[in-house]
């Protein structure tokens, strides 16, 4: 399927054109801006009409690069997991590309934002539709080093450069685990191909490849715990959560609003794929073993990180911080359900990935006209902004009620399918859900009652229309999604959840393959 690759490639081409275009039309800042916007539409386009045709097919997609099948050649294989987390990733890429249009406006070196924030979205869309464990490092380290570079983008300051540096350590660090997590599984199984690694872990026989490690549970053990800990650093999950806080103050809102809605995703997508698809059953024993230990670990670590993170939202000054410690409360929530391993967690872990993308990025871009309007990102400047900022502070009203889970938002939906699936696995971690939820929202009224009830401390600026239209338009989405909730949990997520477990179809998809070649 030619549109996987292209699915890919337009953010690419887009991203490594746009300085020579900003030459072309020397610098002027619409045409700029409107470049990389069509970038990111065309790329939205595209990935739905992947997500469309893995829908309707019987399997997983399948894009192979140069004419070499795998697992000799790099694949990227879609299945409806990959494929909606990645038309919803395009979204929000598109929505933020054009709230940064105005956001940045007194800014220079938009072109460089741009290009970065092109390269962005082509690795988050990379790392979601690769089937190859080293191409998932490649892309991994694609969408950090775009990362990196956006959140210093405010280059003369000086806590945007060392948080930067902070991110870009603790980043390389986690990537290069990674790194020798993936030389453990090729010197094992001879192979970086997902589904291949897959079949050797359930005795499926594969072309070309085999096994030649004679310790395969030690292996297999060291690589799943070396990828564990290099995702749970992305994914900001305790202990591996401090470059987040630090981060989305030093970035442009946007671009927090990019790190706290999507880069995060890397991390629990990437475990999802591990646990739930590759290492799914293994026939080994040592490697289930292996396994059943570090899905409890992610229980334990995931409920921790919610605790925590609810506890220090409360005592943050800072609006871009609170809703940072807010990111990892929610990633906490995921990365536990993972661990659980049922179909339900599995369901509620996509479910809640989608939803708190949308939410958080609303937050975030919310929040960042209120700190344009008074030049501020202290809560107690913010009060009484909302007299002047009523769209804003509607659309920041619907992300907080919806992140908190009060019906009919769509969030509400996805934390309740995560306490049935914790109630089934065990009820303490189902009261882990209710009290952070609780004590998250406290964090969240004393901001809204600043907002809404307290008087304003100065004049503030007028609100941005485009800036605050992107914002309705999100918020309208959320409503829209939560009221259509059990139509999109039937037809979208209980099948994707379906299709991501089935290790079986994603080996197929590439032994048939194989098969038309060989």
């Amino acid at each position: 399927m030619l549109v996987v690759g292209l699915t890919v490639v337009v953010p690419i081409a887009f991203a490594f054109s746009l300085p020579l275009y900003s030459k072309i039309v020397r610098g002027n800042r619409g045409a700029i801006a409107s470049y990389a916007i069509l970038g990111s539409v065309i790329t939205l386009v595209l990935s739905v009409l992947v997500a469309k045709e893995v829908y309707y097919s019987s399997g997983p997609l399948v894009y192979v690069f140069g004419k070499w099948v795998a697992p000799v050649g790099i694949v990227y294989e879609v299945d409806l997991l990959s494929a909606v987390i990645a038309s919803v990733t395009a979204f929000l890429m598109f929505m933020i590309a054009l709230y940064s249009y105005h956001y940045l406006k007194h800014e220079g070196g938009i072109e460089w934002y741009y290009t970065l924030f092109m390269g962005l979205e082509a690795g988050l869309i990379g790392v979601l539709y690769t089937g190859d464990a080293f191409n998932l490092f490649v892309m991994i380290e694609v969408t950090s080093i775009a990362a990196y570079g956006l959140v210093m983008f405010y280059r003369s300051r000086g806590d945007s450069v060392v948080a930067g540096l902070k991110y870009a350590i603790i980043g390389a660090t986690a990537t290069t685990v990674y790194f020798l997590a993936v030389v453990f599984i090729y010197a094992t199984v001879g192979t970086l191909n997902m589904a291949d690694i897959a079949a050797k872990l359930h005795g499926i026989p594969f072309a070309v490849s085999e096994v030649y490690y004679h310790n395969f549970a030690m292996a297999t053990g060291i690589a799943l715990i070396l990828a564990t800990w290099a995702f749970l650093v992305k994914a900001a999950i305790f202990p591996n959560h401090f470059w987040l806080p630090e981060a989305h103050p030093a970035a442009p809102t946007p671009i927090s609003a990019v790190l706290s809605g999507l880069v995060v995703n890397v991390g629990v997508y990437s475990l999802l794929r591990f646990y739930v698809t590759i290492f799914r059953a293994p026939l080994d024993v040592g490697t289930a073993r292996i396994l059943n230990i570090l899905s409890n670990m992610l229980i334990l670590l995931g409920a921790f990180s919610a605790i925590f993170a609810a506890v220090m939202m409360n005592v943050q000054k800072d609006i871009k911080r609170l809703i940072a410690y807010s990111t990892i409360v929610h990633m906490g929530y995921i990365t536990a359900a993972i661990g659980v391993g049922t179909r339900l967690s599995v369901e509620a872990s996509l479910y809640h990935i989608i939803n708190h993308a949308m939410s958080k990025a609303l937050m975030f871009l919310a929040a960042g006209v209120f700190i344009q309007m008074v030049g501020s990102r202290r809560i107690d400047d913010l009060a009484g902004i909302a007299k002047s900022a009523p769209i804003t502070a509607f659309s920041f009203a619907v992300s907080t009620f919806s992140l908190v889970g009060i019906p009919p938002m769509n969030v509400f939906y996805s934390k309740l399918l995560l306490y049935g699936a914790y109630i089934e696995y065990n009820i303490a971690l189902a009261l882990v859900l209710v009290l952070s939820s609780i004590v998250a929202l406290i964090a969240y009224v004393r901001v809204l009652y600043k907002m809404l009830f307290e008087g304003p401390k100065g004049e503030p600026k007028n609100e941005d229309k485009l800036m605050a239209a992107v914002c309705l338009v999100l918020a309208l989405v959320i409503l829209i999604t939560g009221v259509m909730a059990p139509v999109i949990y039937q037809k979208i997520i209980s099948v994707a959840s379906v299709q991501a477990m089935n290790y079986q179809s994603y080996i197929d998809a590439i032994r048939g393959l194989i098969q038309k070649f060989f």
